[in-house]
């Protein structure tokens, strides 16, 4: 039965890399049309930007030729696999080993005008939640991430200067370097429902706001500068993705159940120094956010909670050929402070999602390093980490702590510019605080239990 599953689609899968490689790899995404480069100018491996791809990014997305119909599109496939069943047997993830077609994109993105240009992303989930009967699958489409930006050139100090104007829906993702979390590793992860536990996701359960906590549900809208190609820095405000802000989000569903900021004026901020110097490249930085929101979405008034991340982050690249190195890492410190009333000091509702203190905190760290040789053949290490203060009502684990760590493994192997194969295992030394019997309803499960492999195949055209 497996296997008949794979079969098919490797068929299809083959037909449509048939297609992908009778275009030339130059003229697949819409930039590349553009710009009349190679995707391997922008791009080490996507989306990890390089310098040339960082600087077209700032300027607008405006270097080239305007085309009539800027239009590009992704598909995604991939087969999941838990290390261990669940201790009756049962496959602790729905449709693992199973082979999935992921979903798919479709990118609006390119010049408008000598001063303006944009990114916007539409996406098809083919596996996007569970519905409510809690065993069967929902599919969703909504926009995704969208980028767009109003810039000019001046002259600072007798050094260009870019300025600019940027709207988009997801803290970072403007941003250029891949080291903050919407561009971050790993790129691709299991996109099956989580069932029981972490499951196949590559990240820990417990997540900062500014670590995709706030993805296509909010609209930011701030300026920048990018100063000599060296200092660049960012203030922008965002608020809900609601009214005449909705196209900007995920869709209604989401607006039931995820977060409902407080205001259009919480801030955002980025200050990075970047070094270019032959093949090397480097940068460090900070970057950070400040949102007050609502305990219940559903209710927009009265008292509010807030949540403070900030972060540092670095990242170098050795890029020559046939050799190619990236590095990045970041950490993010959250305070969270809730309202009164918003938390229950009497602990009477464990695992309920209502904090048992007025304060938490919440700590992430990650870091990798890649090789690509001849942007054929990549391999990359990775490690996270998260740790927080202890709390019976936001974590229903045996210790009441999200601290969770582990490491991540993969190899990758790229035909073309625009295709790639992955094969990806993500194993854990840690979950919510603990090792062996981490989860009080499964006491026997260990974290390691949960190490995912998993095969994904990834290409734009």
């Amino acid at each position: 039965m497996i296997q008949s599953k794979i079969n098919r689609s490797l068929i299809l899968l083959a037909s449509l890399l048939s297609l992908v490689a009778a275009l030339p790899a130059q003229a697949v995404p819409s930039f590349a049309r553009q710009t009349g480069e190679d995707c391997a100018a922008c791009h080490t491996s996507f989306p990890e930007l390089t310098p040339f791809g960082r600087n077209f990014k700032l300027n607008g997305y405006t270097l080239g030729e305007r085309q009539m119909l800027p239009l590009a599109a992704m598909m995604q496939f991939s087969m999941t696999h838990i290390d261990k069943q669940t201790s009756d047997g049962n496959k602790y993830m729905m449709r693992q080993n199973d082979p999935q077609f992921d979903g798919a994109s479709l990118f609006l993105a390119g010049k408008i005008s000598d001063n303006a240009g944009g990114f916007i992303q539409w996406t098809y989930e083919n596996l996007d939640h569970l519905r409510n009967d809690g065993t069967t699958i929902a599919h969703h489409s909504h926009v995704d991430n969208t980028d767009l930006r109003l810039v000019g050139t001046y002259d600072l100090f007798g050094r260009d200067t870019v300025v600019g104007l940027v709207l988009n829906n997801n803290p970072t993702v403007q941003d250029v370097w891949n080291s903050t979390p919407a561009w971050g590793f790993p790129f691709n992860g299991s996109k099956l429902p989580d069932v029981g536990g972490p499951g196949g996701s590559p990240l820990p359960s417990a997540g900062t706001q500014i670590d995709g906590g706030l993805a296509q549900t909010v609209e930011g809208l701030g300026g920048y500068f990018w100063w000599d190609r060296h200092l660049y820095g960012e203030l922008s405000f965002y608020g809900t993705a609601d009214g005449f802000w909705r196209p900007l989000s995920k869709g209604a569903w989401y607006k039931s159940t995820g977060p409902t900021l407080a205001g259009r004026d919480n801030p955002y901020w980025r200050l990075a120094w970047n070094q270019d110097w032959g093949a090397h490249s480097l940068m460090v930085g900070t970057y950070g956010m400040r949102v007050d929101m609502y305990p219940d979405p559903t209710v927009t008034s009265g008292p509010t909670n807030r949540f403070t991340d900030t972060a540092l982050d670095a990242q170098y690249q050795y890029i020559s050929d046939p050799h190619i190195i990236t590095a990045q890492a970041t950490y993010i410190h959250e305070k969270q402070e809730y309202a009164a009333g918003a938390f229950d000091p009497s602990c009477a509702a464990a695992g309920s999602g209502t904090p048992c203190n007025s304060s938490d905190t919440l700590n992430t760290f990650r870091a990798k390093l890649s090789y690509l040789y001849d942007r054929k053949y990549g391999a990359t290490l990775a490690y996270f980490q998260t740790l927080g203060r202890a709390d019976l009502g936001l974590y229903n684990g045996a210790s009441a702590k999200p601290d969770t760590r582990g490491y991540i493994l993969e190899a990758d192997y790229n035909p073309w510019t625009n295709v790639r194969f992955a094969l990806q295992y993500t194993g854990y030394t840690k979950i919510n605080g603990g090792n062996n019997g981490y989860d009080p309803a499964s006491p026997s499960r260990k974290a390691s239990d949960n190490n995912t492999l998993f095969l994904n195949t990834w290409f734009a055209f």
